[in-house]
Parts: structure tokens; C-alpha cells; sequence
């Protein structure tokens, strides 16, 4: 007789919280409502406050077990421990923390200024910012904890994380702030999830993802999900492209698939030369609702998957 299927760790994580309400309001919604585990705070953004107000609310309420998710969270062998609250480190949207940043590193405005014009900048100047970078993300670790939180994980906005120049950072930070755990966007089965569907362009950035993620996890030791989903699908993962995350990802322990929910919010053209202009504004509702879909968990249980905690599971990449 064959024995039983050893169940797997899913943690479905959330970027951007703090962003503005809609954010915060579609990602406490997941939590409360849904089957969201995790989430990152960009400490630099204009609704961290009341993002940090709101945290120690919702982790009193899963205590008491008096979030709407409770029954669906017990399906899922979740022992509801504290959700994952981590550091979203960003230098690409915003202002920067930090006095006296590089201009060189900022639009007219005094602006980080994009993920293409930062990409550039490091791949140039690999080690004359190093210095000017180290105290900026600092900052925003000492903004989330000022605000009462430690944060459990680390990733970056963008995956900015990835960056050589950043990457050989992130030791550092997550020593001096004891980060147990980091992602590594090392995705996989791309071929089927991005190019099958005829996403040329996403499935070209995503390959370049891939790469810079292969060489930070060769740069980090430390704990990380065996495998992540997400690069390529920002505002756009459906509940069919979450069943095929779930799928291609039954074989490993731990799996990590990033999402961007947030609640309906206005989307004005107009305002894309605001720094926190959000182009997935009109895609994010459409995650938040299948995350809060009384049928999503099932795709999990058909898996024997299990809904686990970053803080929890330490899987060394």
C-alpha cells in the first residue's frame, strides 16, 4: 500500500501594503475574508500609517478567531498563527526616506524615478551608491518598526531585491535587523503560464527576473519558499492561473505565489505623474476576489495543499 501524500505550504503574499486605502482596504479584506497568509509594508508610502494602525486589529482578531476566513482557514490545515507582516523595500516609487539621496538616482522631482532608469543606474554604477542605498532601505525598516512592527520577511518593490548592487545588501540588512526570511522570485513552468498565452514581452522581462533571482539566491542563505509564482503576472492572477500555480507547484514543500490585491478605486489618467500613481488599480479587485471566493480553497484541497506562514516555514533555497 502506497502511503499518505506529505501536504505542502502555500503562503499567498501581498506587495504593497501602505500604498494608499484601496490597497490596504483589498489586503485586510483577503486577510479577513479570504486566504491571503502574508504581506509587505513599503514604509515609504503615503498609507503606512493607517496600514499599521489597522495590523494589530486583524491579528487580534485571528486570535479570537473572529475573521469571516476562520472555517476555510481550518479546511486548509492553517493553525492561524499570526499573519506574515514583512518589509517591502522599495527604490523605485515615492520619495526617498533619507536626506541627501543621490540626485543621480532620482527624477526632476526629487523622485525615485522607475524600476528602468534605477536598473540602469546600478548596472553602470554598481558600487558608488551602495553607501547612499544601505542607509535608505535602513530607514524604511526603522519607519515600519517606529510604527510598532518587526517585519518577519523581506522582499523588494519591483523586485528590486534582485539588483546586484541591492542584493549583496540584503545580508547585511537582515542580519542587523533579524529578518528570518527573504524571497527568491525564482520562477518556473514560465513557458506555460506567460508565453503559451501569448505574452511575449512579460515573458521576456520574466526570464531576465529569473536570471537576476538565480543569483541572489546564490548570494543568500538564508531561509526562503522553495519555489514562487507571480513575476510575470502583476494585477492578472485569475483563479484559473492560481489553479495552475497550485498545480505546478504540488511537487515542492513550500511555495510562495505574490499578488496585488486591493478594493475598487477611481483610475485617473490624469494623475500618472502622481509618484504613487498605481497603474494595477483596475486589475487588482479582480484578485481580491477570487482570494475571498468561497471555491478557492478547494484548488488547494484537490492539491492536499496546505496554507502555512513565511515566519513558520524556513526552506533553505
Amino acid at each position: 500500500m502506497g502511503g499518505a501524500r506529505v501536504r505542502r505550504w502555500m503562503v499567498l503574499h501581498a506587495d504593497d501594503f501602505g500604498m494608499n486605502q484601496a490597497v490596504n482596504a483589498g489586503i485586510l479584506q483577503a486577510f479577513r475574508d479570504g486566504i491571503l497568509t502574508s504581506t509587505s509594508l513599503l514604509a515609504n508610502a503615503p498609507a503606512v500609517a493607517e496600514a499599521c494602525q489597522e495590523w494589530p486589529r486583524l491579528t487580534a482578531d485571528l486570535r479570537a478567531e473572529a475573521v469571516a476566513s476562520a472555517a476555510r482557514r481550518r479546511k486548509l490545515s492553517d493553525n492561524l498563527a499570526p499573519f506574515d507582516l514583512g518589509i517591502h523595500l522599495n527604490l523605485t516609487q515615492g520619495h526617498p526616506l533619507s536626506k541627501g539621496y543621490p540626485t543621480e538616482m532620482l527624477n526632476e522631482r526629487g523622485e525615485f524615478p522607475g524600476i528602468g532608469p534605477v536598473f540602469r543606474h546600478l548596472r553602470s554604477t554598481r558600487s558608488r551608491f551602495r553607501d547612499a542605498i544601505q542607509k535608505e532601505l535602513e530607514l524604511q525598516i526603522e519607519r515600519m518598526r517606529e510604527h510598532g512592527v518587526s517585519p518577519t520577511h523581506l522582499n523588494g518593490h519591483q523586485y528590486v531585491e534582485m539588483m546586484p548592487a541591492v542584493a549583496t545588501l540584503i545580508p547585511r540588512l537582515m542580519e542587523k535587523y533579524s529578518i528570518p526570511v527573504v524571497r527568491v522570485a525564482y520562477e518556473t513552468h514560465l513557458v506555460r503560464t506567460v508565453l503559451m498565452e501569448g505574452r511575449a514581452a512579460p515573458f521576456a522581462v520574466a526570464l531576465i527576473k529569473r536570471h537576476f533571482a538565480r543569483r541572489f539566491r546564490r548570494l543568500n542563505s538564508y531561509a526562503a519558499p522553495a519555489r514562487f509564482f507571480g513575476t510575470a503576472h502583476a494585477g492578472l492572477v485569475s483563479q484559473a492561473r492560481f489553479e495552475s500555480f497550485v498545480r505546478f507547484s504540488s511537487p515542492i514543500h513550500c511555495t510562495e505565489i505574490g499578488l496585488h490585491p486591493a478594493t475598487s478605486s477611481q483610475v485617473d489618467a490624469r494623475a500618472s505623474q502622481d509618484p504613487w500613481f498605481d497603474p494595477l488599480a483596475s486589475l487588482r479587485p479582480q484578485e481580491l476576489a477570487w482570494l475571498c471566493d468561497e471555491s478557492t480553497p478547494e484548488i488547494l484541497v484537490s492539491q492536499q495543499q496546505s496554507l502555512g506562514r513565511l515566519s513558520q516555514i524556513c526552506i533553505t533555497t
